[in-house]
């Protein structure tokens, strides 16, 4: 009995403490309101601060996962429904003059984004190419005359350019590295490992339902308040739109403002929003994210199979590069949860807390997680630390130089 109130004890006392070093995340999103796009916020391609490597290492190898870069709206009908909106509330008088002001910006720039659903943008591009600049001027030893550079991605289009945009980035940096892009179903395990596309697709992981109590609908309830959004651009709401239907709208509109940041645009339609409103919007989105994505976050466990594999492979032979994966936010939020890359595989018992722990913005456009590993000739022991988004992160491992881990004790934990 006593043991059990010792553990008890321990269990909670790490719990607030972990809870204790979670950042004031309101705090921080009023101090950087452009984290407030979520997953469209864009990956900053700008130097970070690095830790030095032990005494003796050498970087050698980098293997990666990325997401596609800055795009398009990713739903299908989402210019459409905020035009037809706008166009109808227009025919019946019943635009407000922010309204009127917000439809005369959005025609401006409707003929040329309502047939590019899903598409990588010019920024997109250019942002791929920054990305993987950063990375060679961080690790240039990694990509000598003849070092072996692999990449793989989705079958998803803007996933394809994403890849050779960053492929050629590197390129530009070293023309006589060794690069191969690959692309096919049968890479999807290392990529997408439950997309309905991939014949390999396990379908036997464990299940992990979210204890969180609330719907994603109730939440939504409590946190948003649709009509009064859609009362700034329309005089008689909801003759503009059904009271049911409403919420919708608001969420398409809240994402068409954020997706501002991936067009070459100086258009801003975040004046539809009050501050307050844009981080509800936020934690609402972040909500729907996360509680989408955990259930199923150990299905995607052969992404880590294939960083291990991957990297024994380099190892053993002792080959300079790197591995490059392309895929989706979908795809990444579950590695990260898998990882508990700086918490983030918390399992959250409220709605509230969500947004402390997991955050929308650490899988922008062009997010990216980056094993970099290190060999010395007089240790045996093969070092790697981890970068999210460029930044060096932190894995619940024991080490005693952070941000530097004992691959071994990784491969302990995370094999199988």
């Amino acid at each position: 009995m006593m043991k059990r109130l010792f553990l008890a004890a321990c269990l909670l006392a790490a719990s607030l403490i972990a809870s204790a070093q979670q950042p004031d995340i309101e705090a921080h999103l009023k101090a950087h309101p452009e984290l407030l796009a979520g997953t469209d916020y864009l990956c900053p391609t700008g130097p970070a601060a690095l830790t030095k490597a032990p005494k003796g290492y050498k970087v050698f190898y980098i293997s990666h996962y990325g997401r596609h870069g800055a795009r398009y709206a990713w739903q299908s009908d989402i210019y459409e429904k905020i035009n037809n909106a706008l166009e109808e509330a227009d025919a019946a008088g019943n635009l407000t003059e922010l309204g009127k002001d917000y439809k005369r910006r959005y025609d401006s720039l409707y003929p040329e984004v309502r047939y590019r659903v899903g598409d990588l943008s010019r920024k997109g591009w250019k942002q791929q190419e920054k990305l993987a600049e950063r990375m060679f001027l961080n690790f240039p030893k990694v990509f000598p005359d003849g070092a072996e550079v692999r990449a793989w991605t989705s079958t998803s289009t803007r996933c394809v350019m994403t890849m050779s945009a960053f492929c050629q980035g590197l390129k530009g940096m070293n023309p006589k590295i060794d690069l191969y892009e690959n692309f096919g179903k049968v890479f999807l395990p290392a990529i997408l490992p439950q997309d309905s596309g991939n014949p390999f697709r396990d379908k036997n992981f464990e299940q992990t339902p979210p204890k969180v109590p609330e719907t994603w609908a109730q939440f939504i309830a409590r946190t948003v308040d649709s009509k009064a959004i859609l009362s700034r651009l329309f005089k008689d709401a909801d003759k503009a739109v059904a009271p049911e239907k409403q919420w919708d709208l608001v969420s398409y509109l809240w994402f068409f403002a954020q997706g501002m940041n991936s067009l070459d645009t100086d258009l801003d339609f975040n004046d539809l929003f009050t501050d307050e409103e844009l981080i509800d919007l936020w934690k609402v989105d972040n909500f729907q994210f996360y509680t989408e994505i955990w259930p199923t976050h150990k299905g995607y466990q052969p992404i880590v199979d294939d960083i291990i594999a991957k990297a024994d492979d380099r190892i053993a032979a002792g080959r300079i590069g790197a591995d490059l994966r392309f895929g989706h936010d979908y795809t990444i939020l579950p590695l990260l949860q898998i990882l508990d890359v700086n918490g983030m595989g918390h399992d959250n018992l409220s709605a509230d807390e969500i947004h402390r722990w997991s955050q929308t913005y650490n899988v922008p456009m062009g997010a990216n997680l980056q094993f970099v590993f290190y060999r010395s000739k007089k240790n045996p022991t093969v070092l790697f630390k981890v970068l999210l988004n460029g930044e060096e992160a932190r894995l619940p491992l024991e080490t005693g130089n952070w941000p530097y881990y004992d691959w071994q004790a990784f491969k302990a934990r995370y094999g199988r």
